[in-house]
């Protein structure tokens, strides 16, 4: 077999080598560091100017953002102090009225109640002590 003769492919074999040998070297030393170059060249030029943009994005977002949360504090504790002072005063309200109109009542059946007891318990003893 042809391929197999060792006078023709130690030429192919040596061939082979010197090419190989031949573009790896000049890949190496020209090509690849002027990509290198020309990479990091646009890696910085994307990341300033990324940077410097997303950073006045990211500043104006973090101006609205507290702005608005400020606000909303804002709103919360004058919503609350306001449902605070209208329950306050809805309780007192009620209360008063509630005393005034059903426990008035409550209060005089009760009194009324308890003076009966008291009576016919007073009775029965002077009943009692005259037998």
């Amino acid at each position: 077999m042809p391929q197999l003769d060792l006078y023709i492919a130690m030429s192919q074999v040596f061939w082979f080598t010197f090419a190989f040998l031949f573009f790896y070297l000049l890949i190496a030393k020209n090509i690849l560091p002027t990509l290198a170059r020309a990479i990091k060249l646009r890696e910085k030029k994307v990341s300033n100017a990324s940077m410097s943009g997303l950073d006045d994005e990211a500043n104006t977002v973090m101006e609205n953002t507290s702005s608005i949360l400020e606000g909303s504090l804002k709103d919360s504790q004058t919503l609350l102090s306001s449902v605070s002072s209208t329950s306050s005063n809805w309780l007192n309200s009620t209360l008063k009225d509630t005393n005034e109109k059903v426990l008035l009542d409550a209060n005089k059946s009760y009194v009324k109640v308890i003076g009966e007891l008291r009576g016919r318990s007073f009775l029965i003893e002077e009943a009692i002590r005259q037998k």
